[in-house]
């Protein structure tokens, strides 16, 4: 060990500059050569190892960077920046579609600028049964209004038919209904009379249900209109009529009859409930609002959804634009598929006894099954018992016939 500290200390001084030695024969500290990196050995302790990180160990935990309070959105926050965005690329998309698609005869750009929202549930909007009448969702902006004052540049002017009762029609004037309701025009009161005898004939009453943007109806006569109507009226949202209230206390009143045509005028959104799982809702026209405006209707139409009905997603499109996802719920697509997996497997084949024989019957038989005659089953399945008694196994303490002895 001493040689090998010797050998260092005179290869250390013969690269170092020389020093002087103390009367004791050593080595001064204040004359001792200073260390250079080169001369350091690797296994020092002063060396500083490379490896030594710089900063914390990647196994420690990094501290979050600071968000603002600006950049820390709600989920309400972000929602309506999609609608928002999206409203916007559906009208950009719609401005370069007409500057392309220009035509001759004109208003083709027009029909491709109405918008709509489709809703998908995750079951049927009414189950097994048809709904005649609407359902009436908030908006904050009108329908109405907007198109009232957009129809005077088009083909189809903008009115509305009432329907009264025929005890009701002479004790309100038109121009007396539509009250404070902002550029509403007076409605043509007509009587279920007058639908049964004047317009009974297909042709006129389609004629005539047509004419109109809005049907307003007496609530004790919505259920007979169907017959009246027909079915091809209620097709279309704007010939599907709308019960409203006429009458308070038993009896006919003008201000209950104001106040309900205000509602629905202003502020209410017709749709017709289908009885499969796609809704479609109509907003309007791209020129009748601004982005604004459709994001604030856009916005109440789907959390009313939502409340609802499970709503699986909901897309917003114009007639010629592809379907732009809005929202979809994770929640409800987990649950389908849970119910899917927990749902037993459905035994295609019923069994059934028919002549003391059981009989595998597919779906549709076992239905015809339950409602024919039961004396007549064996004669219906005929073929079916015939191939099941001669696949059934003979018993094995079955004893074998005896023959008859000749006389």
């Amino acid at each position: 060990m001493g040689k090998k500290s010797r050998s260092g200390a005179q290869k250390s001084q013969s690269i170092g500059t020389p020093t002087k030695a103390s009367p004791n024969g050593k080595l001064s500290a204040k004359n001792s050569p200073k260390a250079s990196p080169k001369s350091t050995p690797k296994g020092s302790p002063k060396s500083t190892p490379k490896s030594t990180p710089k900063s914390t160990p990647k196994g420690s935990p990094k501290r979050s960077p600071k968000i603002s309070k600006n950049a820390k959105l709600s989920k309400e926050q972000t929602f309506r920046s999609r609608v928002v965005h999206t409203l916007d690329q559906l009208r950009n998309f719609e401005d370069k579609q007409g500057e392309d698609d220009k035509t001759l005869l004109g208003g083709d750009e027009e029909l491709g600028r109405y918008i709509q929202l489709i809703a998908v549930n995750n079951s049927s909007f009414t189950g097994s049964n048809k709904k005649f009448k609407p359902r009436l969702l908030d908006i904050k902006h009108s329908l109405y209004q907007a198109w009232q004052k957009a129809s005077v540049t088009m083909v189809k002017d903008f009115k509305i038919l009432l329907v009264l009762k025929d005890a009701d029609a002479g004790k309100v004037e038109p121009e007396q209904i539509v009250g404070e309701s902002e550029g509403a025009p007076s409605p043509t009161i007509v009587t279920a009379k007058d639908l049964k005898t004047k317009y009974k004939a297909f042709e006129a009453r389609r004629a005539f249900i047509s004419d109109f943007s809005l049907i307003l109806a007496d609530d004790s006569v919505i259920t007979a209109l169907p017959k009246l109507l027909g079915n091809k009226a209620y097709s279309k949202v704007e010939t599907t009529p709308i019960p409203i209230r006429t009458h308070a206390n038993k009896e006919f009143s003008l201000a209950a009859l104001q106040n309900h045509f205000r509602k629905i005028y202003d502020s209410k959104l017709p749709v017709i409930l289908p009885r499969g799982t796609t809704l479609n809702i109509h907003l309007g026209h791209l020129d009748w609002f601004n982005t604004e405006q459709l994001a604030d209707n856009v916005e109440s139409i789907v959390n009313q959804l939502k409340d609802s009905y499970k709503i699986r997603s909901i897309f917003v499109k114009c007639n010629d634009s592809p379907a732009v996802p809005l929202y979809y719920n994770q929640d409800v697509l987990d649950e389908i598929s849970k119910v899917k997996e927990e749902k037993p497997a459905v035994e295609k084949n019923n069994e059934v006894e028919i002549d003391g024989v059981k009989v595998n019957l597919s779906a549709f038989d076992s239905a015809l099954a339950e409602v024919a005659d039961p004396q007549e089953l064996k004669s219906i399945f005929h073929n079916k018992v015939k191939s099941a008694k001669r696949s059934k196994p003979e018993e094995p303490n079955s004893a074998p016939k005896a023959k008859k002895a000749k006389a």
